[in-house]
């Protein structure tokens, strides 16, 4: 190593001024072309970590609806892949709601029940969004302390 350092500086003492300056010059944008590239991939590699960190946070934030989904669909089993008629029957029936179901024309399903248990009635609708059952026209009216009058137009969400 010692014996380098000797021929490097004899080689630069045999240089002449001008080649010497040119020399220094080379070495100082050298070294500042080295700092910016560096700075400039330090600063890219945080933005690039600040971007990973806004997906997962929006993960996170979806995660309880997916597991509150995902139980739902595990709870209906089977019933998932029911026509759109059963399926509303027998989720309001294990949601213990009285409900008559009518078939629209137009392939929807029209839902009524009167003096249902309001918090059943948000179950089923949890349910049936779970079950890609889209709330088309929905009226809610009191009917007691904890009860409610349904009317609801349902029908099956296309893939």
């Amino acid at each position: 190593m010692r014996q380098l350092q000797e021929r490097l500086k004899d080689y630069f003492a045999a240089l002449s001024e001008r080649d010497r300056r040119a020399l220094r010059v080379g070495v100082f944008a050298v070294a500042a072309i080295l700092v910016v590239a560096s700075t400039a991939t330090v600063v890219s590699n945080s933005q690039a970590a600040v971007d990973r960190v806004g997906k997962k946070r929006a993960l996170l934030v979806d995660l309880p609806a997916a597991r509150d989904r995902s139980e739902r669909l595990q709870r209906l089993g089977a019933d998932a892949a029911l026509s759109l008629e059963m399926l509303v029957k027998r989720i309001t029936e294990r949601h213990g709601v009285t409900a008559t179901v009518e078939i629209q024309g137009d392939s929807s399903i029209r839902l009524q029940a009167e003096a249902a248990a309001f918090d059943a009635v948000v179950e089923c609708l949890g349910d049936f969004e779970a079950t890609a059952v889209i709330v088309r026209r929905a009226t809610l009216t009191s009917a007691g302390p904890g009860r409610v009058d349904v009317d609801l137009e349902l029908v099956k969400s296309k893939p």
